[in-house]
């Protein structure tokens, strides 16, 4: 059978079509006046979010063209919430923006597809220059509960217990998520490790929403060696096997036969695994095998000696209550006590505070460190329906990596304010002797980073026009004045604890950059020919509801 094939205009059209679909469906969920996404799911309760990113994942549409729009747009909201936690939905609109305003310019006959996405780059790269150079360090706990709060759509009990659990572990500390089998949410803290590898194939994971591979009650096989065969710890596959637990491997590496085979296993659910590579080299990464060997209860396998791991008994490995890989980190909780003494940790602390230290052995010391101290915060969350608990979990989870990114680059007024003044002030700049190409696309970068501040205003039921117009007539050059959606006034932002992370706002117009001059560059689609399952299917947006 032959493949079907849509050139130019008619691709181009199909397309922007899809990314339009998508789009509608994401960005009604933006502010904190916008609004809950329904998601049916198969043999699952229906899932209530106002998260962008699990909206955009749950939809397929019917026709293949316009569904390949959205997947490619769906890959700037996947990427932004994989890299910052949040502004998926930021992420989405400025991609359709980007998108439509400059495939206009081009059908304007305004320069070409590989002219019009380079000087894009270029602008957007002075928008993000502007906004690392606007944004506020977090310095206080007011400030991260700030953060937190906005994060999960202006929810202060959110914001209070990341704050909390926060100031209990520290900026730089362990805070994760789970389910409780209550309807009560508490925070506990457990003993937990962290390292710097995530999972070595994305086969291995198990929540697809959030590119996650969690173990419950996993068994831990440390191998200080690569893995050539599979035959070398078919034991204790068997063993795992046998008594129904999952297997968490960490090797300094692995034969490709190996990781086929381990995959062919858990896709016929023969077992539950999960596989990382180790951290560091050398004696570095003997050191660190040592460490996690010592947190989680177990001792670090050599050479794999055949005798070894036929006599190895289950109680040789190391244990967890759980554990958590994406795919950069793992993180396991509840981890058996350590015995390392408080001495251990005052020298790799003492390393930490030499001058002289270079970024290797910091990260090094870094890493040491938060294996051997090993406290986590568990934020464990209860709900009175399964619907409300998913939800919940879902925008804490959201709000945690937003606020952890916030800490780590700083804040920016929030509410769509930040883009749109670092826009404005692309427009302030002297346009003498820029040709026509240029000034079009600056004018396109620029307009296009109101998007998000419009789409919060809809989203309010407000005059949009009316509120961008009295905005253009402030000040471009203070920052801090933007638009309070809930009050419907003109404010400080910062003040008013109206934040959002920079990390996540210059991730979100990275991605959606990346993505809008992807599709720019497209002028021929080809279409398998073979049968297309078509999923979930975009459901009509109910505005008339309203």
């Amino acid at each position: 059978m032959s493949n079907l094939i849509h050139f130019d205009a008619e691709a181009q059209n199909l397309l922007k079509s899809g990314v339009k679909k998508l789009c509608d469906a994401v960005s009604i969920t933006m502010g904190p006046r916008g609004k809950l996404v329904l998601i049916e799911k198969q043999n699952e309760p229906p899932h209530l979010t106002k998260d962008g990113a699990t909206v955009a994942k749950s939809i397929v549409l019917e026709n293949r063209v316009e569904d390949l729009g959205a997947k490619l747009l769906k890959q700037a909201s996947e990427n932004t919430a994989t890299v910052a936690g949040d502004g998926s939905t930021t992420s989405t609109v400025l991609a359709k923006e980007f998108y439509f305003k400059a495939s206009q310019a081009l059908r304007s006959g305004i320069g070409t597809p590989s002219e019009v996405t380079v000087l894009m780059n270029e602008y957007v790269d002075q928008i993000k220059s502007l906004l690392e150079e606007k944004a506020i360090q977090v310095s206080s706990n007011d400030e991260i509960k700030q953060v937190a709060t906005i994060s999960a759509n202006g929810d202060e009990y959110i914001g209070d217990l990341i704050a909390n659990a926060m100031s209990e572990v520290g900026t730089s500390g362990l805070v994760t998520v789970e389910k409780s089998k209550t309807t009560n949410t508490e925070l506990k803290l457990v003993r937990g490790v962290k390292i710097d590898r995530g999972y070595i194939s994305p086969y291995f994971i198990t929540d697809q929403e959030k590119s996650k591979t969690t173990l419950e009650d996993p068994l831990v096989l440390i191998l200080s060696c690569k893995l050539n065969s599979l035959t070398q710890i078919l034991p204790v596959l068997e063993k795992c096997h046998q008594s129904s637990k999952p297997l968490f491997i960490i090797a300094n590496d692995y034969d490709q036969e190996v990781i086929q085979a381990l995959i062919a296993n858990v896709s016929k659910g023969l077992l539950e695994i999960c596989a990382v590579r180790s951290p560091f080299y050398g004696e570095k990464r003997a050191t660190i095998l040592s460490d996690l060997a010592s947190s989680l209860g177990t001792k670090v396998f050599y050479d794999l000696d055949e005798k070894e791991m036929s006599d190895l008994v289950l109680s040789d490995l190391g244990t967890c209550k759980k554990s958590e890989t994406t795919h950069d980190t793992t993180l396991f909780v509840e981890c058996s006590e350590t015995s390392e003494s408080d001495a251990l940790i005052k020298e790799i602390e003492s390393k930490l505070n030499d001058k002289d230290i270079t970024k290797e052995e910091e990260a090094f010391y870094k890493q040491r460190l938060i294996i051997n101290k090993g406290v986590v915060a568990v934020l464990s969350i209860g709900a009175h329906t399964e619907s409300e608990l998913l939800e919940l979990v879902d925008r804490i989870d959201d709000a945690l990596h937003a606020t952890k990114a916030a800490i780590e680059s700083g804040f920016l007024p929030g509410g769509g304010t930040a883009l749109a003044k670092a826009g404005l002030h692309l427009l302030k700049e002297d346009f003498t002797g820029e040709t026509l190409l240029s000034n079009t696309v600056r004018k396109i970068v620029a307009d296009s980073c109101l998007a998000p501040l419009r789409q919060i205003l809809q989203n309010a039921d407000l005059s949009v026009d009316y509120i961008i117009t009295l905005l253009k007539q402030n000040d471009v050059d203070d920052w801090e004045s933007g638009y309070d959606v809930r009050n419907e006034e003109f404010t400080n932002m910062i003040d008013r604890g109206i934040i959002d992370p920079q990390k996540v706002t210059a991730t979100a117009i990275s991605n959606a950059v990346s993505v809008s001059n992807s599709l720019l560059s497209v002028g021929c689609v080809v279409l398998n020919s073979q049968s297309y399952d078509q999923g979930v299917q975009l459901v009509q947006l109910a505005e008339d509801m309203y």
